[in-house]
């Protein structure tokens, strides 16, 4: 029996994006998706219980083989998923805790208790990063502090795709582009410094064994099969991080290329040579699912999620009548703000609900509307809130830039790519072209051809990009719209800048309050 397919899994912030890949035609033959809930349970926190993974993992692999009689064909399964998150399990696999996701911002103290005990230097030079609260390290250690009990009985810390790949195949792992997360992983050694683990105050037992992402790792059991409808023996790859399978999966292979991702939060990645030192911290570094190559990657937290908490908070009217009318609810906002002229009459969004990841790293920032006038309506917020975002990516890009990053085009991916309006706002704020994939979701997509490799049907990830991935449009920008939005962003950056000193104080006030 010719066993030709293969599935990819991605395990985004708050849903689950799963495909079966038809190695024989390079195309897509069947998608299944299922949402994940995100819990706030204080200021600054962000939570998720690594069950509910699962459980929308399991949905979206069913959904798929529905699709069609795929079971007994599907050779491999690979997954990614978000990266920065600290999920702790015993050595049953069992989780120990909620995971503490890559929003999480309680652990600034643990981050200042690493700098006096190693200092920030040598995280630079080892882990090519920067000492937050985003990365798992200052979440275990708060841990550690917060519920000893909890770390003591700590196995393994694994990654959301790590997770699952331990609830179908049984075997702890961690890919090099989850590990990169974490401080001891040495990203151009591809290998965990012990020693730094422990300086730090994390025994190194309690990291996983690594695999470059198209490794396998094992195969499905008879209880993942039964749950999920593959077969049993099904081969399991280590996969990726949920950015770095995007990339694969919409073809930036090549040092020099850069993509844009959108979902819950964002991504601008560029790819360099992993031997190549770039000294800038603001934008972060880690591992691509393809040997040799570093994502140097600025990531932005409230992006898509800023347009999702205006349709849960204020979106009751386009939701009913995008039920309605069949239509896509978040087209019903974009054709709204396609009435407001740019720059939305001088109102203004800083898109921080709850914390600034690149280029400000501030765990107190909070989301900011300014500059608000009487006749401004529902239109105006939803434009500026779309600029707000684009100008968010616009710091980033000009760091990179600055830092001798070469950015010439754009290859977008993600939900929110999918309107051409917000995309020829980016395109514009940003003054780059940008390069519209002819592909449905990148990163299940990618974790498909990682797969496949692990299962040996493709001898690497890239020899069958040429006929599973192409340009479907590009959007060039308009010169005379950057010039006037390059004047709205100045006024923006000084409105975060004003405020910085605030929202510190803003924060602590929440505290207060809520404390009653």
């Amino acid at each position: 029996m010719s066993k030709h397919l293969t599935i990819g899994v991605d395990i985004g912030t708050t849903n689950v994006k799963a495909c079966v890949l038809d190695t024989q035609t390079g195309k897509v033959l069947a998608f299944g998706s299922k949402e994940h809930p995100l819990f706030h349970p204080h200021p600054g926190w962000a939570e998720q219980e690594a069950d509910n993974y699962w459980e929308a993992v399991v949905s979206s692999i069913r959904q798929c083989l529905e699709g069609g009689n795929f079971a007994d064909h599907v050779q491999s399964i690979a997954l990614s998923g978000l990266v920065g998150v600290t999920l702790p399990v015993d050595d049953r696999g069992k989780p120990l805790r909620p995971a503490m996701i890559w929003m999480d911002s309680r652990s600034e103290d643990e981050c200042q208790d690493i700098r006096n005990a190693v200092g920030e230097d040598t995280i630079n030079s080892i882990n090519g990063n920067r000492l937050a609260p985003w990365f798992i390290d200052p979440k275990a250690l708060w841990i550690k502090k917060h519920e000893p009990s909890v770390f003591n009985a700590t196995h393994r810390f694994l990654s959301p795709a790590g997770y699952c790949t331990f609830k179908l195949c049984g075997a702890f792992t961690m890919n090099t582009g989850d590990a990169g997360l974490f401080y001891p992983y040495e990203y151009q050694k591809a290998a965990w410094n012990e020693e730094l683990a422990t300086a730090i105050g994390i025994p190194p037992e309690k990291l996983p064994r690594l695999y470059e992402s198209h490794e396998a790792v094992g195969e499905v059991s008879k209880q993942a099969a039964a749950e999920t409808g593959l077969r049993p023996g099904t081969i399991v790859a280590a996969g990726g991080t949920d950015i770095s399978s995007a990339a694969l999966g919409v073809g930036v292979t090549e040092a020099g290329q850069a993509f844009y991702s959108m979902g819950t939060g964002s991504n601008i990645g560029i790819m360099i040579p992993t031997e190549q030192t770039v000294d800038e911290y603001r934008i972060l570094k880690w591992p691509h699912v393809l040997p040799g190559l570093t994502m140097f990657d600025a990531p932005m937290a409230f992006t898509g999620a800023s347009l999702k908490w205006y349709r849960d908070a204020f979106g009751d009217a386009e939701a009913r009548l995008a039920e309605r009318m069949g239509a896509n609810v978040f087209d019903l906002y974009t054709e709204q703000a396609r009435q407001v002229p740019q720059g939305s009459d001088g109102l203004m969004y800083l898109p921080y609900l709850g914390n600034s990841l690149a280029p400000n790293w501030n765990s107190e920032a909070s989301g900011v509307f300014f500059g608000m006038l009487p006749n401004m309506g529902r239109a105006h917020f939803i434009r500026a809130l779309i600029e707000g975002v684009a100008f968010d990516l616009y710091s980033n890009f000009q760091i990179a830039t600055a830092a001798g990053a070469q950015v010439d085009e754009l290859v977008l991916n993600g939900g929110p790519t999918k309107s051409r309006f917000w995309n020829q706002i980016t395109a514009n704020v940003t003054n780059t072209p940008l390069k519209v994939p002819d592909i449905g979701e990148a990163a299940p997509l990618g974790d498909a051809i990682l797969a496949a490799v692990a299962g040996g049907i493709y001898p690497d990830p890239v020899t069958p990009l040429k006929d599973i991935v192409s340009i479907k449009e590009t959007i060039d920008p308009d010169p005379v719209m950057h010039e006037r939005y390059a004047e709205c962003f100045e006024v923006w950056r000084n409105v975060y800048e004003s405020l910085r000193p605030s929202m510190t104080e803003h924060r602590a006030l929440q505290q207060r309050l809520r404390k009653g």
